[in-house]
């Protein structure tokens, strides 16, 4: 497309070029043959008049170049427009005039046919240049959908196992043969089945946005916070933190989309808030519906954010401090980057706000159901 422009702007100067230099070829021509005639032909006195129209009186001609300087001349009588070449003065004083008209349309119609050729010319290279873009990251688009094509089928494959291996590790956590090491470890082993199980989740539902739609349909956000309130709840009073919903299933907070998709993207907030409130905190999912749009909201009185590292926070794989203040908690930033894609999949945005040590409120804002 940027080569269209530059072909365009490229065609626009040549035509003004051309345009330019045909009026000054036929000025300097017709002037030429005034000359000629005024030294061939002319008497001393004498004012040559040719070409003029019926409607033009010679007298009013001759009246208009008699105010005229030496030299080559353009005017316009009755609305007519005329070139005239005089020499000497005085007495001496002798000029040619001759009808102007045919040669400005002449180079008025050379104009409109350029600018013609220039608007199909231009049409052309943008038409060629966007076909040359297309082709050149045709390879690139086939390589982006291969890779989420591999991340789909692979997530999906690895989803069995990995809850398998989840499921053995709290059996194996629950037999009470082992001892405080055996135990420590065995915790450890359930917590990181738990993430692998997550990202790998995470994954499918990402590429399955992609490959595998699902069909939409209305979803109450006011019913879904409930239900991830309600999920985590056992967490929530083991971390001791109070999370609550401050809205209760309406029509008015109901949107169109995938329901598990949704579900997912409020999860992955609370989750990611539950990181950052110490015990004693509270984290509010709060909704609200105005002007045809939907918002869902999760607000925590954690350790809060830097305004300007909240772009960072959608990034795959960053992960930002945790409630400890360490420099980094032990989950994959996957969680706000997918909820990042699930919010654009459905038309919404995403908008991150705090400050340190004041919490934080991550709104998801979608058109409202029709």
């Amino acid at each position: 497309m940027q080569t269209g422009v530059a072909v365009a702007l490229v065609i626009g100067v040549i035509i003004a070029l051309v345009y330019s230099i045909s009026g000054q070829e036929r000025v300097s021509a017709t002037a030429a043959k005034l000359e000629t005639k005024v030294t061939e032909h002319a008497a001393p006195g004498e004012t040559i008049v040719e070409g003029a129209p019926a409607s033009c009186p010679e007298n009013e001609i001759r009246a208009a170049v008699d105010e005229l300087p030496p030299g080559t001349q353009r005017f316009e009588v009755c609305d007519t427009p005329f070139l005239s070449y005089i020499e000497g003065s005085g007495d001496d004083r002798v000029a040619a005039v001759t009808d102007f008209t045919e040669q400005e349309e002449e180079t008025e119609r050379l104009a409109q046919l350029s600018i013609v050729v220039g608007v199909v010319g231009a049409l052309a290279a943008a038409g060629l240049g966007w076909l040359v873009a297309r082709r050149a990251v045709r390879p690139l688009g086939d390589a982006l959908t291969s890779q989420r094509r591999f991340v789909a089928e692979a997530s999906h494959e690895l989803r069995t196992p990995l809850a398998i291996l989840h499921t053995r590790a709290q059996l194996l956590q629950r037999r009470p043969t082992a001892d405080d090491d055996q135990r420590q470890e065995l915790d450890q082993l359930v917590d990181d089945a738990r993430v692998l199980n997550d990202i790998v989740n995470d994954l499918l539902l990402s590429a399955e946005m992609q490959f595998r739609p699902e069909a939409r349909q209305p979803v109450d956000l006011a019913r879904v916070a409930t239900e991830v309130k309600d999920s985590f709840s056992a967490t929530a009073d083991e971390a001791g933190v109070d999370l609550v919903v401050d809205s209760v299933p309406t029509d008015h907070h109901v949107v169109t989309g995938v329901p598990s998709a949704l579900r997912r993207a409020v999860a992955a907030l609370v989750d990611n808030a539950m990181d950052h409130v110490a015990r004693g905190g509270t984290i509010t999912l709060g909704l609200s519906a105005s002007d045809g749009t939907v918002r869902i909201s999760v607000i925590d009185d954690g350790d809060g954010l830097d305004p300007e590292l909240a772009a960072q926070l959608t990034q795959r794989f960053h992960r930002g401090p945790d409630a400890n203040g360490n420099g980094h908690h032990p989950r994959l930033g996957l969680g706000l980057a997918l909820v990042d894609e699930i919010v654009h999949a459905h038309d919404g945005t995403l908008a991150i706000d705090g400050r340190p040590g004041d919490g934080a409120t991550v709104t998801l804002a979608f058109p409202a159901a029709p």
